[in-house]
């Protein structure tokens, strides 16, 4: 949908802003700020996740963090408010982008840097971070590993929120047809399955996916092996092999 070049006979308000991708919301805005973001499922702004991470690889106060993929900056939002020195969150995805630049606007971030782009060039060159959190892009990437590598060469402290492969939890599933069988990833000993994005999810305008028909979601216990294997302390949390989009965990690792 593109967005609308009438000119506006309201007064401004955060509500227009959110009106210009409306029904393309994946976060919930917060409920004191009493506006409606639909369908917004996601209530990324309060994200449990977030918090749970800065137990474990925090605290964010002080810090200089990179986001992958930010989505619409409702975590950069929370990170700012737990006092992250900087954040630089990179977008693939325009339209998320343009979100991420309303919710900045909106929620006055001052810390926050929003760059466009592909952060796996970036990741090749850039400085290193205190901390990287990835949360919800690694079960969107055809080289899951190269994503990896890269985050591992640049912090010691990493979040992850993924979807992973696990056969006994996808059996069952009415979308199992979507998922190839396993396979080793090139000479590595971890393993993971290409997964088919659905048409549904591609035809929706709000689709925060890869560039792909596919990606590669990785087996469970070959995600945490990757970790361990470089030296890192891994905690799992927020475990969910039933997720409505297929199994999924969150996931600290600090060395």
């Amino acid at each position: 949908m593109a967005i609308e070049s009438k000119l506006l006979d309201t007064a401004p308000s955060d509500q227009n802003i959110v009106d210009l991708f409306q029904g393309e919301w994946s976060s919930s805005m917060p409920a004191e700020r009493g506006l409606v973001a639909e369908p917004g499922h996601a209530h990324l702004f309060t994200d449990h996740r977030i918090h749970w991470a800065e137990g474990l690889i925090g605290p964010f106060a002080g810090l200089d963090v990179l986001e992958l993929g930010p989505l619409e900056g409702a975590h950069a939002t929370l990170l700012e408010s737990l006092g992250a020195r900087a954040i630089v969150s990179i977008e693939a995805n325009p339209r998320a982008f343009l979100k991420c630049l309303c919710v900045k606007e909106m929620f006055g971030l001052s810390r926050t840097r929003f760059k466009l782009g592909s952060f796996l060039p970036y990741l090749e060159t850039c400085p290193r971070f205190d901390a990287i959190i990835a949360c919800g892009v690694l079960y969107h990437m055809t080289e899951p590993l190269r994503l990896l590598d890269l985050i591992c060469a640049r912090t010691d402290r990493v979040f992850l929120w993924t979807h992973v492969f696990d056969a006994d939890s996808l059996a069952g599933r009415g979308d199992r047809a979507l998922f190839w069988p396993p396979m080793p990833l090139g000479d590595t000993p971890y393993r993971g399955v290409r997964r088919l994005y659905p048409d549904v999810a591609k035809s929706w305008q709000g689709f925060s996916g890869g560039a792909e028909t596919y990606a590669i979601w990785l087996e469970r216990e070959s995600l945490l092996a990757y970790f361990r294997d470089r030296g890192f302390t891994v905690s799992v949390a927020f475990d969910e092999p039933n997720h409505a989009n297929g199994p999924a965990l969150a996931l600290c690792a600090r060395r």
